[in-house]
């Protein structure tokens, strides 16, 4: 009774994740045979087919919107999937014949090294370990012999990889280095045909495809600990599955709306900047990169690279300090992103700017003049008045009518001259903090 119990207990806990592969035969006459079905691990036995009939294989699994597979002229190819109808498209031939006198009985995927793993046979029967990278497919590495006759082939999202040996039912823990396999224990199921194992990489769970005789298979979920097997259930009508795979359902991360800055002061013109950065403890981001570069106010776009100890150093740069920001794992920066500093409930100063590409990281750019004869921050109240600072559209200055107007931005580049006939139009500058030049004076104002 207690055996019985914990059957039911495990059952009633599997995921129901949907399940593909490719059925070699069905004995209960459905017409599956040589096409890739579906069904679910708490209803094995209701399988549909998601795919016309394709050439005789043996191995096949699934990469990022493809089902890969080798087929028993070992050529390798690959179809596309649709998530939507779940259905395979028209495949392709990738590579006409990998190799002559190997079998490919398994394959799996590892994303931690981006390899494909393959489990080959050869006419004597003994097992192979091979792999190749998906860029050049074709070029085929030998990782090494098996010291047992292995029939399934199976990887987790950590890279362990695990498989069954032929007639003793044992599951053995595979090193992918090496092909050196180390015992993990006897599943209690017979291996004499067609199988095939796979993770649920959502729960890392593993699941196999068993196949003996036409009393004695079906889906079964596996104890990577032990090798202790669970049954799930026949997979429909007595189908002999191998190419078992799943598709990761996509993860919505987790959306960060705001990154917050302490330990900064934004310097005015002439000053030295005063930070040690830091982040908020419960920051789901961390700061990838800090470099820092300087631009001549003659050559606006020239200038170079830096490095922190040689900062300061010139009097005629403007300098520039830039802080790139990653999300950790399962985190995303949104398209809205705002910058805080200090703990100030406004977003980040105008004299700063900061970009995103492709909600993927964050760049912060900070720019700011050490020293400069006529810098702003120079300025007295003799300086030429402006109205209104911050401005929107229109900004008055109190110089002549026909006097010389330049405008810079906080990098030293002029974005705009022209005479003064009364009013100046700033209507089309970013929002920021510039510096305007005319009859000798410089002062700064903000365009809202």
């Amino acid at each position: 009774m207690t055996v019985v119990l914990t059957a039911i207990f495990s059952i009633a806990n599997a995921q129901n994740t949907q399940w593909y592969g490719y059925a070699r035969t069905c004995f209960n006459g459905e017409n599956w045979q040589n096409k890739f079905i579906t069904f679910t691990s708490q209803n094995p036995n209701e399988v549909q087919a998601v795919s016309e009939t394709f050439p005789e294989l043996w191995a096949a699994t699934y990469v990022d919107g493809y089902v890969w597979f080798v087929t028993m002229t070992r050529s390798l190819c690959k179809a596309p999937f649709d998530e939507e109808t779940q259905t395979l498209g028209d495949y392709e031939t990738v590579v006409p014949a990998l190799e002559q006198y190997n079998l490919y009985i398994d394959m799996a995927y590892n994303p931690v090294d981006g390899m494909m793993y393959y489990l080959c046979q050869d006419s004597q029967y003994y097992s192979y370990l091979k792999r190749s990278n998906l860029t050049t497919p074709s070029e085929i590495e030998v990782v090494g012999d098996f010291d047992v006759r292995l029939w399934t082939l199976a990887t987790n999202g950590q890279g362990q990889a695990y498989g069954v040996a032929y007639e003793s039912g044992n599951l053995y823990e595979i090193d992918l280095n090496n092909a050196a396999t180390t015992l993990v224990g006897p599943t209690g199921k017979e291996v004499w045909y067609t199988q095939s194992m796979a993770f649920d990489l959502d729960t890392n769970e593993l699941y196999w495809a068993q196949f003996s005789t036409s009393s004695d298979h079906g889906l079964y979920q596996v104890d990577t600990e032990t090798g202790a097997t669970t049954s799930l259930g026949e997979i429909g009508l007595g189908t002999q599955l191998t190419g078992l795979f799943m598709v990761p359902q996509a993860t919505q991360p987790e959306i960060i709306d705001a990154i917050y800055v302490e330990g900064y002061t934004a310097p005015a013109w002439g000053e030295h900047p005063d930070f040690d950065l830091e982040l908020p403890s419960d920051a789901h981001y961390v700061i990838d990169e800090v470099r820092w570069w300087y631009r001549n106010d003659s050559v606006p776009w020239g200038g170079g690279s830096l490095e922190e100890e040689d900062l300061f150093d010139r009097d005629d740069v403007f300098y520039q300090m830039g802080i790139r920001f990653l999300p950790e794992d399962g985190f995303a920066f949104d398209g809205n992103l705002t910058v805080y500093y200090n703990g100030d409930s406004s977003p980040f100063n105008p004299s700063g700017s900061y970009v995103m590409w492709n909600g993927n990281y964050m760049a912060l750019t900070i720019y700011f003049q050490i020293t400069n004869p006529t810098s702003i921050a120079e300025q007295t109240a003799e300086s030429i008045a402006i109205w209104p600072n911050p401005a929107d559209n229109i900004l008055h200055l109190d110089v002549m009518d026909g006097a010389s107007v330049s405008v810079f931005d906080m990098t030293g580049r002029m974005v705009m001259q022209k005479r003064y006939e009364g009013k100046l139009d700033v209507s089309n500058l970013v929002p920021g903090l510039y510096a305007i030049k005319a009859e000798g004076c410089t002062v700064r104002f903000v365009k809202k």
